[in-house]
């Protein structure tokens, strides 16, 4: 087989003239070709599948030709792998410690055996929906509780509370879906049970604080771009992975199988969670934008205080899955959170900084050395 494939590069490069070499031709590898991480083929996730690339292309300003995993990929000086596409799955409240001693979590056990994973990421705030705008704007911009997307102004710690949240906190700020449509890539949100487009309400197992981008005013104010940004995730993502998938899809599972749902949380919760990743995660895999060289990310928001309840900042789990990241359960030991994951999303796809971003340490221990 092996040699079959040395054949058919070093015919195409003959036929593509001078300056092409065989190995430059990224031909699916078999089990064992690779000589710098796991064998092409596979993310360490146990779902095996063809990896087709291109090579490095011309690279961006300040770009290097590398490889990861033997594939030639395009490299961000942080070291990061320039992706085909960004997939986010952003859970909740679960700590590292809960997680990693569940045991009705059997896919995400495989992960841990697997995949590559973080041994101290970390949020960056409590509740939940500072730690999403964070993720995606670089900060929190000043919101303290999981307050509306619309509504009368929040003024401070007296409407917005863990207890009560009801007022507004929508922002004018730089987001990551401005980088990325200023870069001339596309993105889009996909929130399970959302119902319609851009839906600014809490209906059933949906939860508008799980979707950070409607907090963007050039988002929420703009009909037409919001609901073509913000959309269901089960009417929708189907379609977009078998045709045209964006650049970057954020992905907001409902409050059963992001693990939020029931209050107060136990096994069930986890075991929920599970079986749905189980179930979604390989349709993602399955599809030729991540095999392109893409990048699928699950994460969670914050920790479920399981460390005590005072000043907790407890690891939260992380799974980074792609053919070009390291696998075999790979525990990356360095501190981490949501400003280094936003940092890894814009350097992998060619984009800048913004906010905390700009001085964070990007994921690069999570994929192999180029």
């Amino acid at each position: 087989m092996l040699i079959r494939l040395v054949f058919a590069s070093t015919l195409l490069c003959a036929l593509a003239g001078a300056g092409c070499r065989a190995d430059d031709i990224n031909a699916p590898i078999p089990d064992g070709g690779s000589t710098d991480g796991p064998a092409p083929g596979r993310d360490g996730s146990g779902g095996d599948g063809p990896i087709v690339t291109t090579g490095c292309g011309t690279c961006p300003s300040g770009y290097t030709c590398g490889s990861a995993n033997g594939i030639k990929v395009c490299r961000a000086p942080s070291g990061i792998p320039l992706f085909t596409h960004v997939f986010v799955i952003l859970m909740e409240n679960t700590s590292q410690a809960t997680l990693k001693s569940a045991t009705n979590t059997p896919y995400l056990a495989g992960l841990y055996a697997n995949a590559a994973w973080g041994s101290d990421y970390h949020g960056v705030t409590h509740p939940s929906l500072p730690n999403y705008v964070a993720l995606t704007s670089g900060g929190t911009q000043g919101i303290g509780c999981d307050c509306q997307p619309m509504g009368t102004a929040c003024t401070g710690a007296l409407d917005c509370n863990a207890l009560i949240h009801s007022c507004g906190c929508n922002k004018t700020t730089d987001h990551l879906g401005n980088q990325i449509e200023s870069a001339g890539k596309t993105w889009r949100a996909y929130a399970e049970d959302a119902g319609t487009s851009c839906n600014l309400t809490d209906s059933g197992g949906y939860a508008v604080r799980h979707v950070p981008f409607l907090y963007f005013d050039d988002v929420q104010t703009n009909t037409t771009r919001c609901m073509s940004h913000i959309v269901d995730y089960a009417a929708t993502l189907p379609g977009d992975l078998a045709g045209t998938t964006p650049s970057f899809v954020f992905i907001a599972p409902n409050l059963t199988n992001d693990m939020h749902d029931p209050f107060p949380a136990g096994a069930g919760n986890l075991a929920n969670g599970d079986t749905w990743l189980g179930a979604e995660v390989p349709k993602l895999q399955a599809s030729s934008a991540y095999k392109q060289g893409g990048l699928i990310v699950i994460v969670w928001d914050e920790d479920d205080a399981s460390g005590g309840l005072t000043g907790t900042d407890d690891p939260i789990p992380i799974f980074v899955l792609s053919p070009l990241a390291r696998s075999g359960g790979f525990p990356a030991p360095s501190h981490a959170d949501h400003y280094a994951l936003l940092a890894t999303i814009e350097d992998g796809l060619g984009l800048g900084r913004i906010g905390m971003a700009a001085g964070a340490t990007p994921l690069t221990e999570y994929f192999p050395a180029q």
